[in-house]
């Protein structure tokens, strides 16, 4: 007789906010306060498409208005839900000597205020804080896991992955490819009861229509 597989405790939904003009121009923002443009609004609302019928029970939000816009789109669909802001959330903060300028323009300059290694730190110390910690001490009473959505930043996904593989926390499913972290694209890590982490999808932007795709600064033409 098979086995059956165990649901898992929690399913994490690392979303990054849609598009912003300085995405369009190549400009590094960083920390920067940035909004959605109108491509990244689109987008934004495709986000909260995808995730209309998705039982969603935390929804949490980088402090920055790009991921919160992102944020808003997805709680349209879901009346009542909060939007959690949290500062650990931004992006790397990239230093007043870069942010605002153009990607080829930082040559020669000082090295970011923070450094990669902080950086891995406080994103990996707000996973442990968060997710292994407060959420996963939260017992749903029904059987279904629980759902929390976190609207972010590339830098942050691309990272919290990395380290989560690296340390073991979380495994690679079988299929799942690990490339770049699109504009409003769907990663989802499945917690177990162990704490560890299943990396189920990673960067899906199927939900983007055709026009999107087509015009969409981060995807070569």
């Amino acid at each position: 007789m098979p086995i059956k597989e165990r649901k898992p405790r929690a399913l994490i939904y690392l979303v990054r906010h849609g598009e912003t003009q300085e995405n369009r121009d190549g400009i590094i923002q960083g920390q920067k306060d940035t909004f959605l443009n109108a491509m990244g609004e689109r987008q934004a609302h495709s986000v909260g498409q995808r995730l209309k019928t998705t039982k969603i029970d935390l929804l949490i939000s980088s402090d920055l208005q790009r991921a919160v816009n992102t944020a808003d789109a997805i709680a349209a669909h879901h009346p009542g839900l909060e939007i959690v802001k949290q500062k650990e959330l931004r992006e790397r903060d990239m230093g007043p000597h870069r942010e605002g300028l153009k990607l080829t323009a930082v040559a020669g300059l000082a090295p970011p205020t923070e450094t990669s290694a902080m950086f891995s730190k406080r994103v990996m110390e707000w996973w442990n804080r968060q997710v292994l910690g407060s959420i996963l001490s939260i017992r749903s009473s029904q059987e279904e896991p629980l759902t929390v959505v976190v609207t972010t930043h590339g830098g942050v996904i691309t990272t919290l992955i990395k380290d989560l593989v690296g340390s073991r926390k979380a495994r690679v499913g079988k299929d799942v490819a690990i490339s770049k972290c699109f504009n409003a694209s769907i990663t989802l890590v499945e917690i177990g009861e162990s704490g560890k982490g299943i990396i189920t999808q990673y960067g899906d932007i199927s939900h983007l229509s055709e026009s999107a795709l087509e015009s969409n600064a981060d995807i070569p033409h």
